[in-house]
């Protein structure tokens, strides 16, 4: 025996399946490289894109009769629920905004509610102070009047 062809029983058994399928893909390569072969898989795939245009307008018009919905159909609709998700995001987004927008609103008119409620109180105090001033003051005035005129009183009394 020659060097290349050893016995397959003492060979590597890798090595073995390497020879092999180097020997298979020459004679794949050389039956299929070739201008007829290439022009017969063309005509085999356009037959067969043929048939499948044929195939899938009998099931679309099986489809429509059957009032089902066509792949095209669902694609369609699959499109849609997409960009209705986008939108279901976008006003879930916008709604968590304002949200936060109105619990920050709420935080600055319970402040200003507060605020609203210290001068209030304050200005009761001061209107309180004043009227229990006022009243004092005029009570004051009534007694200097008072006393005035008895003055006059008592030296008109003494004129006479």
């Amino acid at each position: 025996m020659n060097s290349k062809q050893q016995d397959p029983n003492n060979q590597d058994p890798i090595q073995f399946y390497k020879q092999i399928e180097a020997e298979i893909n020459k004679r794949i390569h050389a039956r299929t490289n070739s201008r007829a072969f290439t022009v017969a898989v063309g005509k085999a795939m356009d037959s067969h894109l043929r048939e499948l245009r044929i195939f899938k307008r009998l099931i679309t018009r099986w489809l429509n009769r059957l009032d089902l919905a066509t792949k095209d159909e669902f694609a369609s609709l699959s499109n849609r629920m997409v960009d209705i998700e986008g939108e279901i995001d976008s006003l879930d987004e916008s709604i968590y905004q304002i949200i936060n927008l109105q619990k920050t609103n709420q935080r600055k008119l319970k402040m200003v509610r507060e605020s609203l409620e210290e001068w209030a109180t304050f200005l009761n105090c001061e209107v309180r102070e004043q009227r229990s001033n006022h009243i004092k003051t005029l009570e004051n005035d009534l007694q200097d009047l008072k006393k005035l005129f008895e003055m006059d009183n008592y030296e008109g009394g003494n004129r006479s």
